[in-house]
């Protein structure tokens, strides 16, 4: 990557972003699964709404039905904003995708249906993408939220990737930031300079990307990172404040680790950084051996094992490409 800066929500107020973005657009994406954010995605996409809907031009909500019909959080989002575009990552299928769950797989689902259904004409480098989470608590979501993360990329950057403060950062703390500083190499030292690196709130062009490879399940954060380590990119990083949301079992703890560990070996294998040797390799099992609170020993497996997919722009369909995509073809290289 070509540098991190590190910018205050505080410094893209909403006139300042309008003024930016002239005539390019802004699209909002919520990611969800099941119901388990029914109770918090109405308040997030009513206040955009309500704040910003001069600025934002579309807004989504990339969901994954449960079940086969339409359910709470579908239902709660469109009573807060009639007009939102719900993107049934169940139905999304891209050429090289089969029905394969996961974070990083409808996030790939959702970016494809906006490239197939919703760019009209417009091109990859004028179209702003913010992906939010949806479990932040309501006392700690604001406008800033998409006005932080979109300025930058109006800006100029290709990335925007928030920063914020929390009581409660397990992951952050205790095995991605060690695991950054791990391995001493030119092209990784700037991953140090991130203060929140596997945050889920990020901002970019739709020209970044499709440039970039997603990870299926819990490598999508980490492999986007490692990615930009290996582009002429411009990252910022955005303080967004104090954030919370609901915090995971230290078992589902434990598989998200497991997975971030796995995507950074992989990715630095792939290019040439880390090599294994004596028939050494990468495993897709996660074993755990406890002794619970009856004294009775444990073990348990999971085959945590993840697809990384290319990036879109070798997915989409030629013809459909040129035409949804008129504009200069400046799409960056991605390192063989």
């Amino acid at each position: 990557m070509r540098a991190i800066d590190h910018y205050e929500a505080s410094d893209f107020p909403p006139d300042l972003v309008y003024q930016l973005k002239g005539e390019r657009k802004l699209f909002v994406v919520f990611s969800t699964c099941g119901e388990r954010e029914a109770d918090l995605i109405y308040q997030k996409v009513k206040l955009i709404k309500d704040e910003l809907s001069e600025l934002v031009d579309e807004v989504f909500l990339s969901h994954r039905r449960l079940g086969a019909k339409e359910d709470k959080t579908e239902l709660s989002a469109r009573n807060a904003n009639e007009e939102i575009k719900i993107l049934l990552n169940n139905h999304t299928t891209p050429p090289d995708m089969e029905d394969e769950t996961g974070k990083g797989s409808d996030m790939r689902r959702a970016l494809y249906r906006l490239n197939m259904e919703y760019v009209n004409g417009t091109g990859p480098s004028d179209i702003v993408v913010v992906f939010l989470d949806s479990d932040v608590l309501p006392e700690y979501f604001g406008a800033h939220f998409v006005t932080g993360l979109a300025g930058p990329v109006f800006k100029g950057y290709d990335f925007a990737k928030a920063s914020f403060w929390r009581a409660m950062g397990r992951v952050k703390k205790f095995v991605a930031q060690p695991l950054f500083s791990l391995i001493n190499h030119p092209k990784l030292t700037k991953l140090t300079e991130l203060s929140y690196p596997l945050s889920g709130e990020v901002a970019g062009t739709l020209e970044f990307f499709n440039s970039v490879s997603f990870w299926q399940m819990y490598g999508v954060e980490t492999g986007i990172n490692l990615d930009t380590c290996f582009g002429q990119y411009r990252i910022a990083d955005v303080n967004l404040g104090l954030y919370d949301h609901c915090h995971q079992s230290d078992l589902h703890i434990q598989k998200m680790s497991f997975g971030i560990l796995r995507t950074f070996f992989l990715h630095l294998i792939e290019n040439g950084i880390l090599r294994l040797e004596d028939g050494a390799s990468i495993n897709d099992i996660f074993r755990v051996s406890f002794i619970d609170a009856d004294g009775t020993r444990k073990r348990m497996e999971f085959n945590l094992m993840e697809k990384k997919y290319q990036p879109l722009r070798n997915v989409l369909p030629p013809d459909d490409f040129q035409s949804v995509y008129p504009l200069k073809n400046t799409l960056k290289e991605t390192p063989k």
